[in-house]
């Protein structure tokens, strides 16, 4: 990234979309999506995802689809456990990763987050960090209970680490909600209070479009979603191979794509849209 454009969407309250991918058509569906919306959009890769299509590859992606659309695209490591995944991604020209810390203590947490910042940083690499458990599954890390973020602490973990953007755990989960969210507003309006960097949603799928507007209303500068897109994939491969045993697989991309992009188009729509 040139500039931090989480910055600048905390600024002017609104927030950029950042999806789970894990394959070159969910990306390119994507991309030509945010090209029609006119709006950047950040590609996330999993630990494993980065592994899979290979961190050089996932890389130069990204950057190759960014000399064939005039939006930004962004390429981004996501909850990575692992300093020295992190290290690889960013050294192979990842716009921005993700050191998952969270199962860690305050302190581990904060003297990895610090180390890794720095390294970051002198390669030109934005970082997120987290503080509090998300509950839920993501990659590695996986726990069946929040613990939300406390804004003193998180206010240290900031001043301490170096970090550009920090995730928040304020009542959103990873995976599909049991009942409908209830994220906790007086809380973010805490943690915002006392953190003016670009903080982060993770769990964007399921929450309601009106707590998602005013949690980026309220700080949120980032929100991440791979649920919806991950159903939307395996629906399109379902529906294609019930109706179509053999034939040509390039109509089926097409549905995989129209599919991946219709889950995506109202998040995006959503997320971009200024929040008065």
């Amino acid at each position: 990234m040139q500039e931090n454009v989480l910055i600048q969407a905390r600024a002017g309250h609104y927030a950029i979309g950042a999806f789970n991918v894990n394959s070159h058509d969910e990306i390119i569906a994507l991309a030509q999506k945010a090209q029609e919306m006119n709006i950047p959009i950040i590609m996330m890769a999993s630990m494993s995802c980065a592994r899979f299509m290979g961190v050089k590859h996932f890389a130069r992606f990204v950057r190759m689809l960014n000399d064939e659309y005039t939006v930004p695209i962004y390429s981004h490591l996501d909850h990575c456990t692992d300093p020295d995944l992190v290290m690889q991604c960013a050294e192979a020209g990842f716009d921005s990763v993700m050191f998952d810390g969270s199962p860690l203590s305050f302190e581990e947490n904060a003297r990895i987050s610090a180390e890794l910042a720095g390294k970051c940083h002198r390669l030109g690499v934005f970082i997120e960090g987290e503080l509090g458990v998300i509950a839920g599954e993501e990659g590695p890390v996986k726990s069946k209970y929040s613990q939300f973020t406390d804004p003193d602490a998180a206010q240290r973990f900031v001043e301490v680490t170096g970090i550009d953007s920090l995730a928040v755990s304020i009542g959103n989960a990873h995976g599909f909600y049991k009942g409908e969210p209830k994220l906790q507003f007086e809380l973010l309006s805490q943690i915002a209070g006392r953190c003016a960097l670009p903080l982060v949603l993770h769990g964007g799928t399921g929450i309601p479009d009106a707590d998602i507007r005013r949690a980026i209303s309220m700080g949120i500068a980032k929100v991440n979603v791979g649920t919806e897109l991950r159903k939307a994939y395996v629906n399109a491969l379902y529906q294609y191979t019930r109706e179509n045993e053999k034939g040509d697989v390039r109509p089926f991309i097409k549905a995989l794509r129209a599919g991946v992009a219709g889950a995506a188009s109202r998040y995006l729509e959503n997320f971009t849209n200024p929040c008065l």
